[in-house]
């Protein structure tokens, strides 16, 4: 009896075993669904931020005081250092057919020409289309690399991002150096890589790493990020993120770590 009694007992261990085992399995190789909405928020927020730059640098140089927006500063366009609010109140379409609302207000030492320099920018409740952005600042400083290649250093700081795929709070220390039309006066002959990393929360829980393995390319020419590679992280897991061949498209492909793939549908950025 005792023997039957053990032999029972081992087998029901056995079972219990092996099944453990089975989930643990399991539970490694599903991938996480929560990791592919933080690499889709992530690539919207990144495409946001270029979107919001490009925005500052086109009105500040142009200092079109129409109605919308409204455009104010405390020295004279040239004078730094500066401090420029773009107001769009309660929302405008502008000449360009961007719905925005809400403040953006800029500190600037100097002309972002000049090494050196840096900008603040702060928001008030401003929103861009279907995105809005809650609070953080973002800072920008003007640099050289080794070989005297125009560069940018953004830092993002607690940036909260509120779209149609959720929200997301972004902090980023992200390069961008100019690695063509640095010899010309033309804006849009221009290239950019832009290298570093970011952490940041999906829905107010869901954390997660993103680092750029490969540097990201922008063209002037293109509204897009047109190649480069970057994995998103969380909890052990990676998805990698494949901007794409250097043709002008608005998708990036993510892959689990299964081999699973899904496509993103990049926000322009002008």
């Amino acid at each position: 009896m005792k023997n039957y009694l053990f032999m029972g007992l081992s087998a029901i261990a056995l079972f219990i075993v092996s099944s453990c085992q089975k989930t643990a399995e399991n539970e490694i190789s599903i991938p996480d669904s929560s990791l592919e909405l933080a690499a889709t928020n992530n690539a919207e927020s990144q495409m946001a931020l270029e979107s919001i730059e490009y925005l500052q640098d086109e009105l500040l140089e142009s200092r079109d005081n129409g109605t919308c927006p409204e455009i104010t500063s405390t020295e004279p366009k040239g004078i730094f250092p500066n401090t420029v609010t773009i107001d769009y109140g309660a929302g405008c379409t502008d000449k360009k057919g961007r719905f925005h609302s809400g403040k953006i207000i800029i500190e600037q030492s100097d002309s972002l020409k000049n090494t050196g320099a840096i900008r603040r920018t702060m928001f008030a409740d401003f929103g861009m289309d279907s995105m809005r952005i809650k609070n953080g600042e973002i800072l920008l400083s003007h640099g050289q690399d080794a070989n005297g290649n125009t560069q940018f250093v953004r830092k993002t700081m607690a940036l909260t991002f509120t779209g149609p795929k959720g929200t997301i709070e972004v902090n980023a220390h992200h390069i961008r150096t100019q690695i063509q039309g640095g010899e010309t006066n033309e804006k849009s002959d221009d290239v950019w890589k832009m290298e570093g990393e970011s952490t940041g929360t999906v829905e107010g829980n869901i954390k997660f790493q993103s680092m750029i393995k490969e540097a990201l390319i922008l063209k002037n020419s293109c509204p897009f990020i047109v190649s480069g590679k970057e994995t998103i992280s969380r909890n052990g897991h990676i998805i990698n993120i494949d901007f794409g061949d250097g043709s002008c498209d608005r998708l990036a492909k993510g892959t689990t770590e299964n081999g699973k793939e899904f496509l993103i549908v990049l926000r322009p950025r002008f």
